[in-house]
């Protein structure tokens, strides 16, 4: 027994693995826009505190990671029969009456 994909199962891995750190972005966003202008002087201008793009778009793509990564993990880790090899020999046969080739396919 083979695994499907060595290849799947490592970039479903990699996918997973790098989707809490889209988490880690999104949080630190959303702590960044609730802390902006906390001591802030009320008669400066305030500044620009929106990082709603940068919080769902962080969301969005740690739930796209997740969302490919574990299917590739699990068709890769999947286990199948080993293919066996397909060999075709050709043969010389003689005998006193006749000669010629043979072809041996063996599947």
């Amino acid at each position: 027994m083979v695994r499907h994909s060595k290849g799947m199962m490592v970039g479903g891995i990699v996918m997973t693995s790098l989707a809490p750190v889209a988490v880690a972005v999104a949080s630190f966003a959303w702590l960044g826009e609730e802390f902006c202008n906390v001591d802030g002087d009320p008669a400066e201008p305030q500044q620009r505190c929106d990082y709603d793009s940068v919080i769902y778009g962080s969301l969005l793509t740690a739930a796209a990671l997740v969302g490919a990564g574990v299917p590739l993990i699990v068709i890769g880790a999947k286990k199948e029969p080993e293919a066996p090899e397909a060999t075709a020999t050709i043969t010389p046969w003689a005998t006193r009456t006749a000669v010629g080739v043979g072809l041996r396919v063996s599947m």
